[in-house]
Parts: C-alpha cells; sequence; structure tokens
C-alpha cells in the first residue's frame, strides 16, 4: 500500500480493545443521564449490576453508585468498566501484533483506517448482492464504532477529553462484531474508483477483520479509542 507524505501533525495512534458493547450501551446512557441531572440512572444501573460495582471498588472507588463521588472523567469511568479482562485481570490483547500495529496509524487523513473504510467504501456490482449485506448496513456499523461516542452523536461529549488523553470514539457489541465482519467479508461492497492509497482498502479491511474475528471468537465487542 502507498503511504500519503508526512506532515508537521503526527495522527494519533488508533487502539481497537475488546469491550463490553452491551454494557457500554447502558453506561453511556446512565453517565449522559448523570450529566444532564439524572443522576438516579446512575445509580440505579450499578445496584442491578454487581460487576460495575466490583470493577469500580476494585479501581479504590469507595461509592460507585454516586455519579457525583467518582472523580474520574466520563472516558475514563465508560473504559473501566466496559474493557475487557483476561484471567490475570489485564487487558484481552485480539488480534496479532501485526494487524494492531497496521491499525494503530493508518497512512491516511485521520489516520484511522475506520474513516478510510466509511470515506471509500462502495455498494457492489455483482449480481445478487442485493442479498447480501450492502455498503450502508456495513458503514452504519463502522460509524458506530468511529463516532458513537462524538460530539456528533451525543449533546455533551467528553469521550474524547478522558485523562491522560484518553479518547474513546465508539464501540460495537457481540453481535455487531459479527455482523460487521460476515459485512465485511462478503461481496456486497466494492472499493471507489477514486481511492487514493493503492490497496488502502484492502489493506484496512484486511486487519480490521483480523480484529473482528480475534473478537467473535472470544465472544465480545470492540471499542475504538485514540491516543498521541
Amino acid at each position: 500500500m502507498d503511504s500519503i507524505p508526512s506532515n508537521d501533525t503526527t495522527p494519533p495512534f488508533i487502539t481497537l480493545d475488546a469491550f463490553d458493547g452491551e454494557k457500554g450501551a447502558a453506561v453511556l446512557m446512565a453517565l449522559e443521564s448523570a450529566r444532564n441531572g439524572e443522576p438516579d440512572v446512575w445509580a440505579a444501573l450499578v445496584s442491578e449490576d454487581d460487576t460495575i460495582d466490583a470493577r469500580l471498588r476494585s479501581q479504590g472507588v469507595t461509592n460507585p453508585g454516586d455519579r457525583s463521588s467518582i472523580k474520574w472523567d466520563d472516558a475514563t469511568v465508560l473504559f473501566t468498566v466496559c474493557m475487557e479482562l483476561n484471567g490475570n485481570d489485564r487487558p484481552l490483547q485480539l488480534g496479532d501484533g501485526k494487524a494492531r500495529e497496521r491499525i494503530g496509524r493508518f497512512p491516511w487523513g485521520s489516520g484511522s483506517p475506520i474513516d478510510y473504510l466509511i470515506e471509500f467504501i462502495r455498494p457492489a456490482k455483482v449480481e445478487g448482492a442485493i442479498e447480501r449485506m450492502g455498503s450502508e448496513e456495513i458503514i452504519s456499523y463502522l460509524n458506530d464504532l468511529s463516532m458513537r461516542c462524538s460530539e456528533k452523536r451525543l449533546s455533551h461529549s467528553n469521550y474524547q477529553q478522558g485523562t491522560g488523553g484518553l479518547d474513546i470514539r465508539g464501540f460495537l457489541d457481540a453481535r455487531q462484531v459479527h455482523m460487521l465482519r460476515k459485512g465485511l467479508s462478503g461481496r456486497g461492497w466494492s472499493v471507489a474508483g477514486d481511492e487514493p492509497l493503492d490497496g488502502g482498502m484492502r489493506d484496512a479491511s484486511k486487519h480490521l477483520l483480523t480484529i473482528l474475528k480475534a473478537a467473535e471468537r472470544r465472544g465480545v465487542g470492540i471499542c475504538l479509542r485514540s491516543h498521541s
């Protein structure tokens, strides 16, 4: 794949992490409710989900049900509560090192291969493609992964301003991971004729599929975050 010329601004490093997307949706709603002056939604969620309470207490939070007593920003809370851990209580790694590295800093625009896929994916031009997952449905999943936590979706989004530069852009649950993997593996999409990078779509989809397949084997969702 050809690269683009470098400039003075180094794009952020993109990471696709193992993530509990179903829990993430509930946590996101509760955090947004708390920001809108409805703390009871957060309190109810924590009281109903022992794993959230336990995860926060393990990190030194003494009263997890009281959002105002947790001094962390929303991005840190979301990531801490929903990240998937391995048997040693360390973050679960998805895919091989090569795939993670190629996903990490894509040589185009924002540095995100997900944004590149969204920009240059097109409907397939093959007979029978109507029966397969088309480009519009694939893009909807890619958009959730790329901007579910962005200001474009949330009125009070601050998930790009977390501690230590934590920037959570979006996430998918395990079912959505399966659907996106199925769509990208199929023939319901094609590549724009004006794609700027030779083999860029092939490279981006290949390495994203590696991560999606790893997540599917583990039965987990994924989140997209970036850091400088």
